[in-house]
């Protein structure tokens, strides 16, 4: 991985290159608080396989979730290193079926599970504001309440999920937008599903999409969705792309920093997330499947319970 402007890039010469960018809300700032947004970006091969795998996270912030900086970076952490696993574990049988499968299947509940882990250990670290604390696991959790997107780039496939707001979204080529998960009535306003909500690993939605054609993949927070309209995004999203193609990535790389602080000051005021990956095109005697890359999706809905503020 490599620093340019205070974005991280990686890349693998067979699938392409992912960069990550995340900023302190003009609010936040205001307010002396700590940016609660994160990301991660991993990639690399087994086994001869490629993969890129990125994931953002957006800690809820008000005074209930008052660690969710901690768990929006302990959220990204977990789903990079469960996604490396099971595609591991499948790249090392030779099996992309599987991996689409296990994903699909077994990555919610992992990624659930190895995020508790992970915060009720830090929980034993912090001051306790009350003696029972450690005994209230779901307590705990809304310390650390976050939201999460997750992806993962392979030789044939892209691979979604998605709890809780912000947007997931391809742009193709031909500049059409590809998002796999309709707006729904499960994140409404400042309320969203979360990492902290009851029954959470069946609030996932999950999609596959092809690699086919290529194009760019789009990870945001909601602090950059709500400073557009949805076209507005998806027309920032292809003059992103092709600013990229005409003055290169590292040029946009270094001014990203710049223009997501004007979004927030000028849009939402809330911190901002945004990774994105560019996505090669299959070779031409390389595509795999046919069909015009519609997602495989899986969706799960909440109850307005199971929802938190961000």
């Amino acid at each position: 991985m490599t620093n340019v402007g205070g974005c991280l890039l990686g890349a693998d010469a067979s699938l392409g290159w992912a960069v990550g960018c995340s900023r302190k809300g003009a609010s936040h700032s205001r307010e002396g608080k700590p940016c609660q947004d994160a990301y991660a970006l991993w990639s690399g091969a087994v086994a001869g396989s490629p993969c890129l795998i990125a994931a953002v996270a957006d800690g809820h912030g008000d005074d209930r979730h008052d660690l969710s900086h901690l768990g929006a970076a302990f959220a990204v952490k977990a789903a990079v290193d469960e996604l490396f696993s099971l595609f591991t574990h499948c790249a090392l049988e030779e099996s992309p079926l599987a991996f689409k499968r296990t994903v699909k299947a077994d990555f919610p509940r992992r990624v659930v599970h190895r995020w508790g882990e992970v915060v009720l250990a830090d929980a034993g670290e912090q001051p306790r504001d009350a003696p029972d604390q450690l005994g209230d696991n779901h307590r705990l959790f809304v310390r650390y309440g976050t939201t999460l997107l997750a992806a993962v780039v392979t030789g044939d496939a892209v691979l979604l999920g998605q709890l809780g707001d912000g947007d997931v979204f391809v742009v193709r080529p031909d500049g059409s937008v590809e998002s796999p998960f309709p707006d729904t009535s499960d994140n409404i306003g400042t309320v969203t599903n979360s990492l902290c909500s009851a029954n959470v690993a069946h609030l996932w939605r999950t999609a596959v999409l092809e690699r086919a054609g290529g194009g760019t993949l789009f990870l945001a927070t909601d602090g950059l969705v709500n400073a557009f309209s949805d076209e507005q995004m998806h027309t920032f999203a292809r003059s992103l792309r092709e600013r990229i193609q005409e003055f290169g990535l590292d040029r946009v790389a270094a001014s990203l920093p710049g223009w997501l602080d004007n979004y927030s000051a000028k849009g939402s005021g809330d911190d901002i997330t945004l990774a994105l990956a560019s996505i090669d095109p299959l070779p031409s005697g390389d595509s795999v499947g046919k069909g015009n890359g519609q997602a495989e999706t899986k969706e799960n809905h909440s109850t307005e319970e199971s929802r938190h503020a961000t």
